[in-house]
C-alpha cells in the first residue's frame, strides 16, 4: 500500500473507531432577519443543520440539484418555521452554467447573505466527467462550490459580519494537489479524487480568510467526522456489505449537524479565520493545507473560472 493509501486508511479507521455517537449540544442564536445560503441541505446532516438554522429564525435559500428533493426539503423547513422562510434554488454544482444561474438568482433574491454553508458533496465509484469536462469529484466537491462562493463574495462582504463554512473531510490527510493532472486522467481512484478535492477546499478556505482579513467575514473548513451520509450510496456488489458496516459504525447525522451549526454560529470563530476544525478540535495553523503557492494557484483557478 502506498503512503497516501496508508494515511487514508488510518484516517478512516480512526474516525470509525473514535466517532462520537451522540450530539452534545447545538449552539443557539437568534437568527431572525439573517439569510443563509445552504448547499447539500436535502439529505443527512446538511438537512438537520438547515432545520436547526430555520428553528432559530433564519431565512434559508436551499440550493439543490434534484428539484423534487429540494422542494420536499423546503416544504419540511417551512413547516418547522410556521411560515415561508425556506426557498428552493436550482443548482447542480457539477455544471458551471447551473452554478452561475444559481448565483444570479441568489443575488437577485437576497439583499444580504449572512452565512454560506457549502455542504454538498459526492464520492463516485468510477471516474466520471462533469458537463464541462471536469472530473466529477473535483467539479462538485471543490470547483463548483468555490465558484459559487466567489460569485457571491461581494454580497457576503457587504453583509458583514458574515461567515463561510466549507464542509471538508478527514481525507485531507491523504490529499495531494497534482497541478499537472488535476483531472486525474492517469492515476484515478475514488479515494484520491475525493481527498484531492477536499484538500483543495481547505486551500480555498485559507485563501478566502486571507483575502477577507479585517473585513468582518470569516471562513472555516470543517471535518464533521465519520457521519452517516448518502456518500456511500453508489457502492455495488460485495461493497454493499462494507457500506452497511461503515454506516453502522458512523455517527448519526445530528452529530455532524451540530458541528456545522457550531462552526457557523459560535462566537469562538468570529475573531479568527481560516481554521480547519477537525470534528471538535481546531487544528494548528497550517495543518492539512497545501503550501502558499498552491493555495494561491487554486484560488486563482476559482476566480478565473468564475470570471469566464
Amino acid at each position: 500500500m502506498s503512503q497516501s493509501g496508508f494515511s487514508m486508511a488510518m484516517g478512516v479507521a480512526r474516525d470509525m473507531i473514535l466517532s462520537r455517537r451522540r450530539p452534545v449540544s447545538v449552539f443557539r442564536r437568534d437568527l431572525a432577519g439573517k439569510t443563509v445560503v445552504f448547499t447539500g441541505g436535502t439529505d443527512g446532516m446538511g438537512r438537520v443543520a438547515a432545520m436547526r438554522l430555520v428553528e432559530m429564525g433564519a431565512t434559508i435559500r436551499l440550493a439543490g440539484r434534484n428539484p423534487g428533493k429540494t422542494a420536499e426539503a423546503v416544504a419540511a423547513l417551512n413547516e418547522i418555521a410556521g411560515e415561508e422562510r425556506a426557498f428552493a434554488v436550482a443548482c447542480d454544482l457539477a455544471s458551471l452554467a447551473s452554478v452561475r444561474a444559481c448565483a444570479a438568482e441568489l443575488l437577485e433574491a437576497c439583499p444580504r447573505i449572512d452565512l454560506l454553508v457549502n455542504c454538498a458533496g459526492i464520492n463516485t465509484r468510477r471516474r466520471m466527467l462533469s458537463p464541462d469536462g471536469n472530473e466529477l469529484n473535483w467539479a462538485v466537491n471543490f470547483l463548483g462550490a468555490q465558484v459559487l462562493t466567489a460569485l457571491l463574495l461581494e454580497r457576503i462582504r457587504a453583509s458583514a459580519p458574515a461567515r463561510v463554512v466549507n464542509v471538508s473531510s478527514a481525507m485531507v490527510r491523504a490529499g495531494r494537489i497534482d497541478f499537472d493532472d488535476l483531472q486525474m486522467t492517469r492515476d484515478w481512484t475514488s479515494g484520491k479524487a475525493y481527498a484531492q478535492a477536499k484538500l483543495a477546499t481547505n486551500a480555498a478556505t485559507l485563501a478566502l480568510a486571507r483575502q477577507l482579513e479585517g473585513e468582518g467575514v470569516t471562513a472555516h473548513a470543517l471535518n464533521p467526522g465519520f457521519i452517516r451520509t448518502a456518500l456511500l450510496r453508489d457502492f455495488r456488489g460485495p461493497m454493499r456489505i462494507w457500506q452497511w458496516v461503515m454506516n453502522w459504525m458512523a455517527s448519526p447525522p445530528e452529530v455532524g449537524a451540530e458541528r456545522i451549526v457550531r462552526v457557523a454560529l459560535s462566537p469562538e470563530y468570529e475573531a479568527v479565520s481560516g481554521q480547519f476544525i477537525d470534528e471538535d478540535t481546531v487544528c494548528p495553523p497550517g495543518s492539512y493545507v497545501p503550501d502558499d503557492e498552491s493555495i494561491a494557484r487554486l484560488w486563482a483557478l476559482v476566480e478565473q473560472t468564475a470570471a469566464a
